[in-house]
């Protein structure tokens, strides 16, 4: 009797809350269980909240708990890898953020088919650099495509970049992450105006991330500056992370940037939150001023909560934005540009809800069934490829 397909998805991390990863990830896993596949799911440690594990359960998933590689090449977690995989007999590995090392791990063991999926664009075009000397061979991102049977690249533009750095374009797919879209559209109207102490006609304009400067909310406020001298109602919702280690130093130069820019009484930080969609629904405007995104999306679910957007044209955020059309896109870090856009959007209600209704029919396109579809599609084909190969191997040595 055949053993069942076994699947292996590390997750990158943990879940805090119900994000678009941790949905599609469940909606990819309840279709492999729907055919009879054994599903892992690893892990770096169980949340607190057990409404974020109960449904992978369900679905008869199994969760490894499995620290995160140190660096990209990681003997320890190599060897960690290896030796799971090589136990669970596992046939489908899965991985985005932290790749190296695991797949490495899961080609010595060999996993038939190794799955990469590049969520972002390279350190060097986030800092706007281009690699020099050794760092050209871009070793860490040429070695986990070398051990893939196949990259999802985030977006057009990131895929773009892979094999503009170190080809293997024949191995390369652009497969777009969904939005929990129904959750988003049907959310309530969130606290959020009330927590901070604003108006029922203040304008709020709201971004998703952290600080970090890659986010770029310097950027934003600066741009809350000038759009402050033409209406003294706006504030800006900063909603995100500002405490971890690397966040800590740049949301103090923050603080210091709105203190000088006389717009602190303008600045709400929220925190890591668990009500995105509400505080969205609660919302008039978002801006992703990102100095680069794979594909934000942040900015999906700002779109599939109705709001008008304006976001950087950077990485794959063209590919999700027509300017003019169902969002606005300024250049990278143009301060100007931005502010001019939100000053546009407050002053002309007819093109808020234009762009608003059409960000929404845009967002259907991302699909957590489609997405779930194709996943599990190219799972197979691989699957039914790498057993062609191997029947036609043996033949050969017969």
């Amino acid at each position: 009797m055949n053993k069942p397909i076994t699947v292996v998805q590390c997750y990158g991390g943990c879940p805090k809350s119900p994000t678009s990863k941790w949905q599609r990830s469940l909606a990819v896993i309840q279709r492999c269980h729907e055919q009879g596949w054994r599903t892992y799911l690893v892990w770096y440690s169980m949340p607190e909240n057990p409404e974020l594990v109960d449904p992978f359960r369900k679905a008869g998933c199994e969760i490894v708990i499995q620290p995160r590689s140190h660096r990209e090449f990681d003997p320890a977690s190599v060897l960690r890898y290896g030796r799971l995989l090589r136990h669970l007999r596992c046939d489908v590995f899965h991985c985005d953020n932290d790749h190296t090392s695991p797949l490495i791990g899961a080609l010595l063991a060999g996993v038939p088919v190794r799955i990469w999926s590049k969520l972002s664009m390279s350190p060097y075009y986030e800092e706007g650099v281009s690699p020099r000397g050794v760092h050209r061979l871009m070793l860490s991102t040429r070695i986990s495509c070398l051990c893939s049977s196949r990259v999802f690249a985030i977006s057009n533009r990131v895929r773009q970049e892979l094999i503009e750095s170190v080809g293997f374009g024949h191995r390369i797919d652009t497969v777009y992450v969904p939005v929990d879209h129904d959750r988003l559209a049907l959310a309530a109207r969130g606290e959020i105006r009330r927590e901070v102490g604003l108006c029922p006609s203040d304008t709020v304009i709201t971004t998703v991330g952290h600080a970090v400067p890659l986010k770029g909310w310097d950027i934003a406020i600066r741009a809350l500056a000038r759009v402050r001298s033409r209406f003294q109602n706006v504030h800006l919702v900063l909603v995100g992370s500002t405490t971890a280690h690397r966040e800590t130093a740049f949301c103090r130069s923050l603080t210091s940037l709105a203190r000088e820019s006389n717009v602190s009484d303008s600045i709400h930080f929220t925190g890591y939150r668990h009500d995105i969609p509400e505080i969205l629904k609660a919302s008039d405007v978002f801006i992703l001023p990102s100095r680069s995104d794979g594909l934000c999306c942040a900015l999906i679910e700002a779109m599939a909560s109705g709001l008008p957007c304006v976001a950087a044209r950077v990485g794959g955020i063209p590919e999700v934005i027509t300017h003019g059309e169902d969002g606005l896109l300024f250049a990278r870090e143009n301060v100007e540009e931005l502010a001019g856009h939100i000053i546009r959007l407050i002053e002309d209600k007819s093109l808020r809800e234009r762009l608003a209704a059409r960000a929404s029919k845009r967002s259907n396109s991302f699909s957590v069934k489609v997405y779930a579809d194709r996943v599990f599609a190219a799972y197979r084909l691989l699957l039914t490829n790498h057993s062609a190969r191997a029947a036609s191997l043996a033949s050969t040595r017969i």
